[in-house]
């Protein structure tokens, strides 16, 4: 789902009481909210107009990551560990592909399918990294399958073509009273000139968000338990992630201005990518309230990846991205079938 941070929640303290229900289904909630829209400010009208270079937008994102986080601070002694600043470096070019899958392929079936892959590396990492072998290797074979056969069916959605795009009506939020021509600048209408999708390039983009964004976390499970992994504690880490990712961006735009020196557009672009961070980190920080007993990270976890059918639902409704009752039933079909491979794996694939 948005790229995502699953092992947050494996290493979270055991709790006793069943308190948390409350809790755990206000982060679930937060972070359908915040993972399936964080990739609404890409298509907005001023970043599609202005083709706002990725790498700008990523800087954009990064402060608002950044800036979200700080106010943890507000509750929890401040504490730094470098491990942030590694999963931050692993993070920062997978969030950069986000920007250009997007592009490619468009926000319902991109994220559909790199939802898909961050499940399965992060699952592969877990597997293979920290040997945390499946209690029911079955099942959990099931899952692998089921969620591969749902990123294949994804890849073969009919997107709108170009010349269906042009001409959409207004987007929903005309429908509070503001025009056309207010604030035109953040509305989300569609490019000037819609581009063709290109399929090989967004599944390519797909796969490295999920080794990637999948990847991660691995940091943090090498971070010391306390408190980095300690329970609703282990949320000091998103300030070190946060502030590490913003950093990391800058030093890529300079870099990248020794190449060629894009226009930064801070005037309109600026806050649509402040608040694809804000937003990316709400559901981050969300899914550590979301596995908290009873959920826990079987249950919870997976009910946080259906942020892709919320990210799924903006893409068709607000963009017309994909058209017709066939592809739109194949889409929501296919991204059934992730989530129930996700649920399998999170289920039946976790260390016995």
């Amino acid at each position: 789902t948005g790229c995502t941070q699953n092992q947050t929640a494996g290493t979270m303290a055991e709790v006793s009481t069943e308190g948390y229900l409350g809790l755990a289904l206000t982060g679930v909630a937060v972070s359908l909210l915040g993972w399936g829209s964080f990739t609404l400010p890409m298509k907005t009208k001023a970043v599609q107009d202005a083709n706002l270079h990725p790498i700008v937008f990523n800087v954009y994102m990064g402060l608002g990551v950044a800036l979200s986080s700080l106010p943890i601070l507000l509750f929890q002694p401040f504490a730094w560990t470098w491990w942030s600043t590694a999963g931050a470096a692993l993070f920062a070019p997978g969030s950069l592909f986000c920007v250009l899958t997007v592009e490619w392929i468009g926000i319902a079936k991109g994220q559909a399918i790199w939802a898909g892959c961050v499940a399965l590396q992060s699952f592969l990492c877990g597997l293979i990294g920290f040997q945390e072998y499946p209690q029911d290797f079955p099942m959990t074979i099931v899952g692998l399958i089921t969620l591969l056969a749902g990123i294949g069916s994804l890849a073969f959605v009919e997107p709108a073509k170009p010349e269906e795009e042009k001409g959409q009506k207004q987007p929903l939020l005309d429908a509070a009273g503001d025009s056309a021509e207010n604030g035109a600048a953040y509305a989300p209408a569609d490019r000037a000139e819609a581009k063709e999708p290109q399929l090989l390039k967004g599944l390519f983009g797909c796969m490295m968000i999920g080794l990637l964004c999948g990847s991660c976390m691995v940091p943090f499970r090498l971070a010391p338990v306390v408190p980095f992994q300690n329970g609703i504690d282990s949320m000091i880490y998103a300030v070190g992630f946060g502030v590490s990712l913003a950093v990391i961006n800058i030093l890529i735009l300079c870099a990248y201005c020794m190449v060629e020196v894009p226009p930064l557009h801070l005037s309109t672009c600026f806050l649509p990518g402040l608040l694809s961070g804000v937003l990316w980190n709400m559901g981050n920080i969300g899914v550590i309230f979301a596995c908290l007993p009873p959920l826990g990270l079987a249950v919870g976890y997976p009910l946080t990846q259906c942020c892709l059918l919320v990210a799924g639902l903006w893409g068709i409704l607000f963009y017309g991205e994909i058209r017709g009752v066939k592809a739109i039933s194949t889409f929501f079909g296919g991204a059934a079938v992730v989530i129930t491979g996700a649920c399998l794996l999170g289920i039946y694939g976790q260390a016995a």
